[in-house]
């Protein structure tokens, strides 16, 4: 299996490149679950938190503005699709959007329309632990015996010099992280969990970062006895990026550090007078209106992390009409 280390790859047009060409499979899929509707929004994977935010802008909403969700691998796709006219709005983390805003005019100009959950970075282990350090005959590939040793992975700071599945947009997240701790990990690409999983299982990598809302449905199935553990975020946080702790029982994980980065709902740089600009300002002000009946009804958990309507981490937000008209006006 080829492995690649992606901390010298840190320009924006680089790694943009790297992540669409690891999202390709996904990209017909994508294309084709796309609905007649007034506005198209890019989700994320099926059973995952970006694609269940989606079902409940639509319930609380749909009757004000026809949405349709969009499958695809995740916010570095929904990026490339906003960017190509494939989706009107997408979620997206802030870490992508600052990443990638210079390798893309289009990029630059979205504009937030509501502030969303964090994305958590997942870090699964194998709770037996991963064999390391195998050593090989050269030319045969076969294990010399008496090598290797097993490690228990439950700290973050113990996956130095580790191999590690990268799932979807951690794939950017993670080469940023290694830019700035230099931690010497090996990553190698997953199209899913399931993949990854099975990669952590054959002995391919010793831990997996995938990046999701909480409770992540994947995780949250799983009891203590199914072999896998989540990693302790034992570091400090750095901007743009939170420290948070949040609980998975099943497996054990009570009051887990974990790593998060917040997500926007944004949308392309629309008109705001024309005709899909208005429909972008009538879901604004509708999600505005239903935002605690997002909180407080059967809706995903992720909606009662919004604490301020108003906060998208710095990011242009969207003016609905009547407000360009006033800016207007007033110069």
């Amino acid at each position: 299996m080829n492995t690649s280390s992606l901390q010298n790859q840190t320009s924006p047009a680089v790694a943009l490149a790297a992540l669409l060409s690891i999202t390709a499979a996904f990209w017909a899929p994508a294309a084709q679950a796309q609905e007649e509707c007034a506005l198209r929004v890019a989700g994320g994977p099926t059973g995952k938190v970006y694609e269940q935010i989606v079902k409940d802008m639509r319930s609380v909403c749909g009757a004000t503005v026809a949405l349709c969700s969009v499958a695809t691998a995740g916010g570095a796709q929904n990026l490339q699709m906003l960017s190509s006219n494939e989706s009107d709005l997408g979620l997206v983390q802030i870490d992508l959007l600052q990443k990638l805003k210079d390798s893309d005019a289009n990029i630059s100009m979205l504009k937030a329309v509501v502030p969303l959950h964090a994305n958590l970075l997942h870090v699964i282990a194998l709770t037996d632990g991963s064999t390391v350090d195998i050593k090989r005959v050269p030319l045969t590939n076969a294990v010399v015996p008496f090598t290797g040793r097993k490690v228990a992975l439950r700290k973050f700071t113990e996956l130095r010099g580790m191999t590690v599945a990268l799932v979807g947009s951690a794939q950017l997240t993670a080469q940023m992280m290694e830019a700035q701790l230099q931690y010497r990990l090996r990553f190698v690409p997953a199209d899913s969990d399931d993949q990854a999983v099975a990669m952590l299982k054959n002995g391919d990598v010793q831990a997996i970062f995938t990046l999701a809302g909480w409770p992540m449905p994947m995780l949250g199935r799983l009891r203590a006895d199914s072999g896998l553990t989540l990693v302790d975020f034992d570091i400090p946080a750095w901007a743009p990026y939170k420290a948070v702790r949040r609980n998975y029982p099943g497996l054990n994980a009570l009051n887990l550090p974990m790593l998060a980065v917040p997500n926007l709902l944004v949308s392309r740089s629309f008109k705001p007078t024309g005709t899909q600009g208005q429909l972008v300002s009538a879901l604004q002000d509708c999600l505005g209106k239903q935002l605690d009946e997002l909180k407080d009804g059967r809706f995903q958990a992720a909606w009662k992390e919004i604490a301020d309507f108003g906060d998208t981490q710095g990011w242009a937000r969207w003016q609905p009409a009547a407000a360009e008209v006033r800016k207007a006006a007033a110069k």
